[in-house]
C-alpha cells in the first residue's frame, strides 16, 4: 500500500485508525482520550496517510504529556475547492521549522512520507502548526480536482 499510488475512502482509513486506537486505549487507558470531530467522510486521500499523523500525536504528544491526559482529535472539513484532515494532541508541542521537507533520515521520517505521498499522488499538502508547551496540529489538505 505504501509504494501504490492510489486513493481509498476516508471512511476505509478511518475504520482503520478506530481499530488502531481502540488498542492504544488498552495500553493507556485513562491516560488517552481520543475525539473526532468528523464534518464529512465522503471523500479520498491516499493509503496510509492518516495513520502515521494519529501514531505520531499518540507518540510525541499523549506518551510525553505529564500533567493531564492526552487528548488526540481527529477532525475533517470540507471547502469548495480542497477537504481538510487534521490530527491536533495537547502535547508538548514542537517547533515546526525543526522538521526540514527533506528530512527523511531523522526522527520525522513519517511526516516526510506523509508529505511527499500527498504531493505525489494527489497534489495535497501538509501544514503543521504547533509551539512548545502548546500541542500541535498536522493537516492534510487533499484538492477536489483530484476527484
Amino acid at each position: 500500500a505504501l509504494t501504490g499510488e492510489q486513493l481509498v475512502p476516508f471512511t476505509e482509513e478511518l475504520e482503520h485508525i478506530i481499530s488502531f486506537l481502540e488498542l492504544l486505549q488498552l495500553r493507556f487507558g485513562s491516560e488517552l482520550d481520543v475525539r473526532f470531530d468528523i464534518a464529512v467522510k465522503s471523500f479520498y486521500l491516499p493509503t496510509l496517510t492518516l495513520q502515521p499523523l494519529v501514531e505520531n500525536a499518540v507518540t510525541y504528544g499523549v506518551r510525553k504529556q505529564r500533567e493531564h491526559v492526552g487528548v488526540v482529535t481527529i477532525q475533517t472539513r470540507e471547502y469548495p475547492d480542497h477537504y481538510e484532515v487534521s490530527v491536533s494532541d495537547n502535547g508538548p508541542g514542537f517547533d515546526p521549522e525543526s522538521i526540514s521537507e527533506y528530512d527523511s533520515e531523522r526522527s520525522h521520517v513519517g511526516i516526510f512520507n506523509v508529505r511527499e505521498r500527498l504531493k505525489g499522488v494527489c497534489g495535497g499538502e501538509l501544514k503543521i502548526v504547533s509551539a512548545i508547551g502548546k500541542g500541535a496540529t498536522v493537516t492534510m489538505i487533499l484538492p477536489r480536482e483530484t476527484y
